[in-house]
């Protein structure tokens, strides 16, 4: 008689989130436990497909070294047990340390360092880091490749901690069909083969997407005409940017991180480089790179991370926080009763700010007196946009008495949307305004926490991360998400999640240079003949044609849209469904994001019921849990780390818990 399977958990996906999953298995795992975890990624485990530690360093985070962790510590609300250990940054210091390369470490905590010194880096690391190691601070930007590197270690660490009677199996492959059978889960892999299993875990990061209308029609005039060059919506370093001709005309679609990203890889990565002189930045070029024709819904670029010269502070926020949200019923409406408090919080740390850097330029009292008081329940309009604006304008006037300068008067409409409303006479002129914007931008973030400007722009993107803990699982009503709270993911990325202000810099050296110019905001783009057309009806003469198109961007997921054959699978057998928002009216809207319970992370099926065995965590849950993209940040409890935990405990209960069929 054979005897039975050891019991088995399979994840799929090996970058941070798929290491941290493995972590938590082992912590909470009894010591006597036995069990076997396969676990496939398609680039490479230990570090995944968006951090793989060979790509280049010119793509660095967008995220702070020392704000960046895969330990869990003590402010941690999580039922596992926790296990702390080195942030990226003291892993670096620690690195350097070690390697004999200097460096003080006596203010890492000594649990941290002992944990960095149970499982070795790999021989070379420090070195080849070097120069990257010497000049890291708490608040550089390290490159993506490093970050890959502690996640490697981190994963090191994870397998060595697991109890002695747990093994790991690691497949370099991709899974493209999940299905039941005889009681036990079977992941299908591209190559032919197979892993039996009995409980999944997918955190499979971004997935690819369904071609929209329009992608559909740039691929067909591409099809159609062999020397056109269509670079898709992709992670930056997957793009085929390599397929953009050498001093070629691009239309480029997107201003956010995945811009800065195909900029550098363009420009720096093409042999050309920045030269610091008197003047400014100049960037000397190499002659290989094309001309970007750039354009986005604003048409101006995501707001430069602000220089604190530390990490940056923590909002106080004193407004949003002051509610007890867990009191509130649910579906909550965040258009009336959350993001009023936002913008309190906004003019508020504005003012205290303004108080602090300029004594006498306003009567805080007064006005802090005059922003909790404003009446800000708007009436209902239809676009979300004129609510907000007509609350900041309450704001605005409410305030105006305690700040004698109009000059030092917050206009928060203006830093929300830039440019909105505007209309420009020429392309130039446009590319000025731009410019200008640009700098006045980098002006306020050198002033690091003395800008009263950043400071209020902080607050709103320091909201996003209650704000997604509040609205998670149907939290706020559907309409509202489709209004304010999309509002403030907009602004609040805008505002927070933009480049490092070195790549700004960077960005107005090249339009001086020639090598980058703003078409204009919400610009239409169009195959046509012989190329691409682009203009913007708000500036005149701006129409571009060119024969390379690139998106620098990256789809939203979409469970009914995707194209990941994974996701596929599971819908066609019917263990997988689209979360539904909760409306107004008490009906259900569907999201893309996929249906998960929020306890364990078990898939919802169609009907309502709960797979048994497959579980799903990460960025294909971002619409339904919320704040599922942001990277773990110590002593923030963050909503990454609470969901590894719960769903390893899940899968440890799928798996070791017989089922039979």
């Amino acid at each position: 008689m054979s005897s039975s399977p050891r019991p088995a958990i399979a994840i799929v996906g090996g970058g941070p989130r798929g290491v941290s999953l493995v972590e938590r298995i082992g912590a909470n795992l009894a010591d006597d436990a036995v069990l076997d975890i396969e676990i496939v990624d398609d680039t490479e485990i230990g570090a995944g497909r968006i951090w793989r530690t060979g790509q280049t360093r010119e793509l660095c985070m967008n995220t702070l070294a020392d704000a960046v962790t895969l330990f869990t510590d003590d402010a941690a609300t999580i039922a596992g047990p926790v296990r702390v250990g080195p942030t990226l940054h003291e892993w670096c210091r620690l690195v350097r340390h070690d390697a004999g390369d200097g460096g003080d470490v006596s203010d890492i905590p000594a649990a941290h360092a002992a944990v960095f010194r149970r499982i070795p880096v790999r021989p070379g690391l420090a070195a080849d880091y070097a120069a990257e190691l010497r000049a890291q601070r708490p608040e550089s930007h390290p490159s993506r490749s490093l970050y890959g590197e502690y996640i490697g270690w981190c994963w090191s660490h994870a397998k060595a901690a697991l109890p002695p009677g747990v093994r790991v199996r690691e497949r370099l492959g991709r899974a493209v069909a999940a299905s039941e059978r005889d009681g036990r889960q079977v992941l299908s892999l591209a190559d032919g083969s197979a892993l039996r299993s009995d409980a999944v875990i997918a955190a499979t990061g971004w997935l690819e997407r369904g071609a929209t209308p329009g992608e559909r029609a740039v691929r067909a005039a591409v099809d159609a005409d062999p020397d056109l060059v269509w670079v898709r919506p992709e992670s930056p370093v997957d793009q085929r940017l390599d397929a953009v001709p050498d001093g070629a005309h691009a239309i480029v679609r997107g201003l956010g991180m995945g811009f800065f990203d195909a900029m550098a890889l363009l420009t720096l990565g093409r042999g050309g480089r920045f030269a610091e002189t008197p003047d400014g930045l100049r960037y000397e070029p190499s002659g290989r790179e094309p001309v970007l024709h750039v354009t986005s819904h604003r048409g101006v670029p995501f707001r430069a991370k602000t220089q604190y010269g530390s990490l940056p502070p923590r909002a106080a926020l004193s407004h949003l926080r002051g509610v007890d949200w867990t009191a509130v019923p649910r579906p909550i409406d965040f258009d009336a009763l959350v993001w009023p408090l936002i913008l309190r919080d906004a003019f508020a740390d504005y003012h205290r700010t303004l108080a602090r850097v300029r004594p006498g330029a306003v009567d805080l009292e007064a006005a802090l007196a005059a922003i909790a008081a404003a009446d800000l329940d708007a009436p209902r309009v239809g676009v979300s946009g004129a609510a907000t604006r007509e609350r900041v304008a309450v704001l605005a006037d409410a305030v105006a008495p305690a700040v004698p300068d109009p000059r030092d008067r917050l206009d928060l409409v203006a830093a929300m949307f830039p440019g909105d409303g505007l209309a420009w006479a020429s392309p130039s002129g446009f590319d000025a305004w731009v410019a200008a914007f640009v700098s006045d931008d980098l002006a306020a973030s050198a002033l690091g926490a003395d800008s009263p400007l950043k400071a209020a722009l902080w607050a709103i993107a320091s909201a996003r991360g209650p704000v997604g803990r509040i609205g998670a699982f149907g939290g706020f009503d559907a309409e509202s998400r489709a209004s304010g709270f999309r509002e403030l993911g907009s602004v609040g990325g805008m505002a927070g999640s933009g480049p490092p202000a070195f790549r700004n810099a960077q960005l107005l050296a090249l339009q001086r240079a020639g090598l980058v110019r703003f078409i204009g905001p919400a610009a239409s783009v169009a195959a046509a003949p012989g190329g691409f057309h682009a203009v913007s009806a708000a500036v005149r003469g701006s129409e571009v044609r060119a024969r390379v198109l690139v998106d620098a961007w990256m789809h939203v997921h979409d469970v009914d849209a995707t194209a990941d054959p994974l996701i596929r699978s599971l819908a066609d057998a019917g263990r997988v469904r689209a979360f539904e928002a909760p409306t107004r009216t008490g009906g259900g809207l569907a999201t893309g994001g996929v249906d998960i319970d929020p306890e364990t992370g078990r898939l919802v099926h169609p009907d309502g019921s709960l797979d048994r065995a497959f579980h799903m965590a990460g960025i294909p849950v971002d619409q339904t849990m919320h704040d599922a993209i942001i990277s773990p940040m110590p002593r923030t409890d963050p909503t990454m780390l609470r969901e590894t935990d719960r769903v390893a405990r899940s899968a440890i209960d799928a798996a070791l818990t017989r089922r039979t069929p």
